[in-house]
C-alpha cells in the first residue's frame, strides 16, 4: 500500500514538473495546461486552481462515456497535481527564466514533455483515482477500441482549440503536445506494467 502511494505522489509530482518546464519554455503550453494559463490570464487565480476547476469538464464526459456514476474522486489526483504544479509555478521555479535563448527553450521543453508522459505514465499504475483527463482518455479508449496515444491526442487537439480561443500560449510546443504525448504516456506505462508484475511473480517466488 505505502508502495503504491509513493507511485502515486511521486507520478504527479514529476507530471506537475514537466507542465511547469513546458509552460516556462514559453514555446506553447500544452492544450488544457494552456487552457488554465489563458483562464489565469483573463481571471486571475493561479494556474494550478485553473487547471483543477477546468478539468471538472473531464469527469462529467467521463461520466457520460461510461454511463455509471459521476467518478468525483477523479478530481483528487488533479488536486494534489495541481498543487504541486502552483508549488513548481509560484515556489520552487519562481523567477526561473527559461525562455532566454532557443536552445534553453527547446531544452526545457523536450524534458518537460518526457516528465511529462513519464509521470502520468507511472501513476496510472498506482491503482488509485486518475485525473479526471486521464481518466477521459482510458474511458474513451475501452469504448471506441483506440490506443492511449490515438484517445489522448483527440482529447489535446480540442484543449488546443479551446486554449486558442481563450488567447492561451498555443504554439509549436502545444501542436507537438498533441501530437507525441499520448505516444510517451504509453510507453512510460508499458514500462511501469512490466516492472510492477515483474516485481509481484518475483514476490510471489519468496
Amino acid at each position: 500500500m505505502a508502495s503504491r502511494v509513493t507511485i502515486y505522489l511521486a507520478g504527479l509530482f514529476i507530471a506537475a514538473l514537466g507542465i511547469a518546464l513546458v509552460i516556462l519554455s514559453a514555446v506553447g503550453a500544452g492544450p488544457w495546461d494552456a487552457v488554465a494559463v489563458g483562464l489565469n490570464l483573463h481571471f486571475g487565480l493561479t494556474v494550478g486552481l485553473w487547471s483543477i476547476l477546468s478539468q471538472l469538464l473531464f469527469t462529467f464526459l467521463t461520466f457520460l462515456l461510461e454511463k455509471t456514476r459521476f467518478r468525483l474522486e477523479s478530481m483528487l489526483p488533479i488536486i494534489i497535481r495541481g498543487t504541486f504544479l502552483d508549488f513548481w509555478l509560484y515556489g520552487a521555479l519562481h523567477g526561473a527564466d527559461l525562455a532566454s535563448s532557443p536552445a534553453l527553450q527547446w531544452t526545457s521543453f523536450a524534458l518537460g514533455l518526457l516528465l511529462i508522459g513519464a509521470g502520468l505514465g507511472v501513476y496510472m499504475e498506482a491503482g488509485f483515482p486518475k485525473t479526471p483527463i486521464d481518466g477521459l482518455m482510458i474511458a474513451f479508449s475501452g469504448r471506441t477500441g483506440w490506443s492511449f496515444s490515438s484517445a489522448r491526442m483527440l482529447i489535446e487537439g480540442t484543449g488546443a482549440a479551446t486554449a486558442f480561443f481563450l488567447g492561451g500560449p498555443v504554439a509549436l510546443g502545444t501542436l507537438l503536445t498533441a501530437l507525441f504525448l499520448g505516444k510517451i504516456i504509453q510507453i512510460f506505462n508499458t514500462k511501469m506494467k512490466t516492472l510492477l508484475e515483474t516485481q509481484s511473480l518475483h514476490e510471489q517466488r519468496l
